[in-house]
């Protein structure tokens, strides 16, 4: 037993050198509109200014056919859904700031997070408050995709 338990560590180890090696490759691999990082993040900015906005054409266009958000209150919505919230003015934002924000890269996927500080309502609920999210991206056809979403409202301590 103890010998399988080795074999399966090393195992592994064996296959995590060659993944961080892919990640590496991803960062440096770059083009002309810099490195995943960058290209995630500015992505990420498009999509915050076009929510901003009730332009759902950002996600019509960047979202992955299957693309799923799974709200604060722990609703799951599909890409359809968020669309048509979008359009109807069901969910409207007056601001919304981003901090913190980090991209991890794992050869064709991303993943974001960052903590935003958001004023706005869905369905006239107010939904204000500062949320950590959770964003993944994926590289379908040459461009990335936005694949989930997901938001966590900040509680304080104590509650």
């Amino acid at each position: 037993m103890k010998h399988l338990l080795w074999v399966g560590m090393m195992l592994v180890l064996a296959l995590q050198l060659p993944a961080a090696q892919m990640g590496k490759a991803e960062k440096k691999e770059g083009n002309k509109s810099g490195s995943v990082e960058d290209q995630i993040k500015k992505m990420a900015d498009e999509g915050r200014e076009a929510a901003l906005k009730g332009d759902a054409s950002f996600l019509e266009k960047n979202a992955t056919d299957d693309y799923m958000f799974i709200s604060a209150t722990g609703v799951v919505l599909t890409k359809s859904e968020v669309i048509e919230m979008r359009k109807s003015g069901d969910i409207k934002y007056s601001s919304l700031e981003a901090s913190d924000q980090k991209v991890r890269v794992h050869g064709n996927t991303a993943i974001f997070t960052a903590t935003t500080n958001i004023k706005g309502t869905v369905k006239g609920n107010d939904l204000s408050g500062t949320h950590r999210l959770t964003q993944v991206w994926v590289k379908e056809g040459g461009s990335w995709k936005i694949a989930n979403s997901q938001s966590t409202k900040v509680q304080a301590p104590g509650s």
